[in-house]
């Protein structure tokens, strides 16, 4: 992009954004009368004014379909084959009438309609699919149009009274951070829905005054919702579909080997008052994976075929899934339990988790997943009850599929320990080290044995390069990841252990201590969302963090080079091919 600027034009900026940070994009066509203008949109991951790039072109002397050719090139990667067992709807025509049908026709919800007429409408008039890109599913509402093709969801929405103007939304399936499906309610519910989570950005909103009311924060591109007619889709095909296309197990990052037995065992279920704070406090408890994995395979397929489930937790009527490619959170909604949210979280959307033990007074320990979306699940918490899940054990596997390799020794899970941890109270040097905020380097050789086996949070070929203590805090620093150590309450029972891989620090920086200073620090910027508000305006930035470091113990350029060494010339997994570029002679 060239921009000239000022009255002379002598001061010109050149912007360059890689097509790899373009997520998604649209064009639209001009509309009816006056309007003469079509336009594009890009849609990055970026935060601030490049979050949305908007350019307008005079219809007569722009070719739109050409340009929305040549993102689809760059920016939909390499040929996909269809999926296998997909209902085209050929020659579908809708049976449902009556009041219900009317109904359902007034909420305009979507109905599968004939995949493979769209597929050839939208190869020449207008040219929107490429050459090799074929629908596999379509619906329809009034006037908007959703389809699945086998590289990208694209969504057709008609303006204006007379409809000539057509926006044409297109997002790449490997852009979807996580994805769920929420079955509809008891009787007047019609809706099912799907949500796409994304790293698009949201609407903030808007505080209210003397003279308007607040506006609430709208997810817009950040969590693309999208409403179909229940009694004419069928909800988990839809979901199994999804589940294929988004998470694309051929790409999948494996992470470290594992072996595919269940992990967790069936807890009596509670009873009085143990039952009642477990519902009030959402507290989760272990139970067998067996039956879970049959059922998602066979009668409600949700599951891939090489998927298998090794952790099950529930509380009350909620059930959350830890398998081998996923998180799958099961939220039953509503007094009768009609109402079922299926959330999906691929482990590549992680990009950060923490895990925090029971305190003296606490029942419950916590897992926080962290993600690069910025609306609902750019922190995912979930409670378990202490003494009925090893949460030691969940870290583990999160930090074989997080931060593991292909080439690395099998994982093995040792027997279950419900215990709490040894106590850290305060003193009065853990005071002054939090008073004057630094922290001092300690023997990384004893933390590397203390965390491989009396507190087993690391992966066997997972070492400690450097470690830091500030009170009863410390700084980690492996060669897969920052280990973040809280020690919390004047006992020290409740501990934090959050972990941050290096292959999500996309840019650091390091400071050197000045003339009367006794420390240095070390500036980390990750691409992990970091939830600053949820008022309105809601405020989502990018989580950074500070680690301040005494220069009489440490040097900070040693420092500086291994963030060099693991964050810049770390290996990384590479795909080679080079996606196949149509080119159009108009």
């Amino acid at each position: 992009m060239v921009d000239v600027k000022g009255l002379v034009g002598k001061k010109i900026e050149f912007l360059t954004i890689p097509y790899g940070s373009i997520h998604a994009f649209s064009v639209q066509t001009a509309g009816a009368l006056l309007d003469r203008d079509t336009e594009l949109v890009l849609y990055t991951n970026m935060l601030g004014e490049l979050y949305q790039i908007k350019q307008d072109f005079r219809s007569a002397k722009a070719n739109l379909w050409a340009l929305q050719k040549l993102l689809c090139n760059h920016v939909l990667g390499e040929d996909k084959d269809p999926l296998p067992g997909v209902e085209s709807y050929q020659c579908h025509q809708d049976s449902e009438g009556g009041i219900f049908g009317l109904l359902t026709g007034l909420r305009f919800n979507e109905r599968p309609v004939d995949s493979v007429a769209m597929n050839n409408v939208l190869h020449s008039d207008p040219p929107i699919l490429q050459g090799s890109e074929m629908v596999e599913m379509a619906f329809q509402g009034h006037r908007d149009i959703t389809l699945f093709t086998t590289k990208r969801l694209i969504t057709i929405d008609k303006k204006g009274l007379f409809g000539k103007k057509i926006e044409y939304f297109s997002m790449p399936w490997d852009k979807f951070v996580a994805f769920g499906v929420r079955k509809a309610g008891f009787l007047i519910d019609f809706d099912t829905e799907v949500l796409l989570y994304t790293e698009l950005a949201f609407y903030p909103g808007q505080p209210g005054d003397d003279n308007s009311p607040p506006i609430p924060p709208r997810p817009e591109e950040s969590c693309l919702e999208l409403d179909f007619n229940k009694n004419c889709v069928d909800l988990f095909a839809l979901k199994y579909y999804l589940t294929r296309r988004i998470m694309e197990i051929s790409k999948l990052e494996r992470g470290a080997p594992i072996d595919l037995q269940p992990l967790t065992n069936a807890s009596p279920d509670p009873k009085g008052f143990e039952r009642l704070f477990q519902w009030l406090g959402s507290d989760q408890r272990e139970i067998d994976p067996t039956e879970l994995d049959v059922e998602f395979h066979t009668n409600i397929k949700i599951l891939l075929d090489d998927e298998r489930v090794l952790m099950a937790f529930k509380a009350g009527r909620d059930v959350n899934l830890f398998t081998n490619l996923r998180i799958l959170s099961i939220d039953v909604q509503g007094l009768v339990g009609c109402k079922i949210e299926y959330t999906s979280i691929p482990y590549r959307s992680i990009h950060a988790w923490s895990v925090e033990s029971a305190g003296i007074w606490d029942r419950d320990s916590e897992l926080n997943l962290y993600t690069r979306n910025r609306w609902h699940i750019a922190k995912v918490e979930m409670d378990f009850r202490s003494g009925k899940t090893d949460i030691m054990q969940i870290q583990k596997l999160m930090t074989g599929f997080c931060v593991g390799l292909p080439s690395d020794k099998k994982m093995v899970f040792g027997p279950k320990d419900y215990s709490r941890h040894e106590r850290n109270a305060v003193g009065m040097s853990s005071l002054a080290a939090a008073f004057f905020d630094n922290s001092k380097e300690i023997d990384a050789g004893e933390m590397n044995d203390n965390f491989h086996n009396e507190i087993p949070l690391l992966l066997e070929e997972e070492q400690v390069l450097r470690a830091f203590s500030q009170a009863r805090d410390a700084y980690i620093y492996t060669n897969r990841r920052i280990l973040l150590v809280d020690t919390k309450g004047l006992s020290g029972q409740r501990v934090k252990y959050k972990s941050i891989p290096f292959k999500h620090i996309h840019s650091f920086e390091f400071e050197t201590a000045g003339h009367l200073d006794r420390d240095a620090e070390l500036y980390c910027y990750t691409t992990i969302a970091d939830v600053q508000s949820n008022g309105i305006p809601r405020s989502v930035g990018l989580l950074n963090t500070k680690h301040s470091i005494l220069v009489k113990y440490t040097n900070i350029y040693e420092m500086g080079q291994l963030m060099l060494e693991n964050c810049v010339f770390a290996e990384q997994t590479k795909d080679d091919t080079e996606p196949e570029i149509e080119v159009l002679l108009y």
